[in-house]
């Protein structure tokens, strides 16, 4: 029988906040099923020839959603090679199930297509928790900081679009224009995130924005699209849109990837509408970020 010799490096995680004292950009992680990004385990082993990846799903993750990266390191003095691996989750698990555990098992021949017997690092981060039969479901307090970290990165994104936008232009006042969109993009950049405000939605206002610019707290709006957007900056294809608008340009979305789409298909998008776009007419024109949606 074939034998492997491991060595993991694991970095260790405490409901999903690193260990190494860094405050680090939570998108970078897939923490969640709906996540994207280096996959946050439940639980790592290796035995014989396989590795196996604990992780958390509503029912629809599989291995063809992962993807795992191989770096060959440098021969040992043995000269057995050795890999290092950092497995990516590539496509979000947006099903309704409920949320657990499940097993991914990797044959390190035959899946990662690695010379045996090597040694073997994982980067992946791994949860620590004391109750492992308890999954431990994220406060509201977490969401909340999550809401808020997408919701400003969306508005950053809307800001430097606009410079970018009014650098291009041939507006008469673009270098003022350009000046204070530096000064709010130099704001929202040092804001921390608790002082980014929700909107109330159980008392949303009554009349739409009237101010340009960033809309602190962002509103929310349901629209129907005829077709999904496939990037950041992608104009919403709204029902009932004229040419009054009101338009929607998309700035962020929930998991950072808009290939939980199936292109062609009618959805319902809960938004965040983050910022006012100056616009001939006063006509409505927004960028938004998406925060969930529903196939028709």
């Amino acid at each position: 029988m074939k034998w492997l010799s491991v060595s993991l490096t694991i970095l260790g995680m405490l409901f999903g906040v690193a260990l190494s004292g860094e405050t680090g950009n939570f998108r970078q992680y897939a923490r969640t099923p709906e996540e994207t990004g280096i996959l946050v385990l439940r639980g790592l082993w290796v035995e014989g020839g396989t590795v196996h990846l604990t992780v958390a799903t509503r029912g629809c993750t599989t291995k063809e959603d992962v993807v795992a990266q191989v770096v060959e390191k440098e021969l040992g003095s043995d000269h057995m090679p050795h890999y290092e691996l950092t497995f990516l989750r590539e496509n979000p698990d947006t099903c309704e199930g409920e949320l657990r555990e499940e097993s991914l098992v990797y044959d390190l021949e035959d899946d990662l297509h690695l010379e045996l017997p090597c040694m073997l690092s994982v980067t992946n981060p791994v949860v620590c928790s004391p109750a492992k039969e308890a999954f431990p479901e994220e406060s509201l307090q977490e969401k909340d900081l999550m809401l808020r970290e997408d919701l400003r990165d969306a508005t950053i994104w809307a800001v430097k679009a606009e410079i970018q936008r009014y650098q291009e232009s041939e507006h008469p006042d673009k270098d003022a224009k350009i000046s204070a969109l530096r000064e709010t993009l130099a704001r929202l950049q040092n804001m921390p995130l608790e002082d980014y405000p929700l909107p109330s939605e159980e008392h949303p206002p009554e009349k739409p924005p009237t101010n340009f610019g960033v809309l602190l707290p962002p509103e929310v709006r349901e629209v129907d699209v005829v077709s999904p957007p496939q990037r950041p900056g992608d104009l919403l294809e709204v029902v009932g849109m004229t040419r009054s608008g009101p338009f929607y340009h998309v700035a962020g979305i929930r998991g950072g990837t808009f290939s939980v789409f199936v292109p062609s298909s009618r959805y319902r998008l809960k938004l965040y509408l983050v910022y006012r776009r100056e616009y001939f007419l006063d006509i409505p024109n927004y960028y938004v970020y998406i925060a969930s949606w529903e196939e028709h």
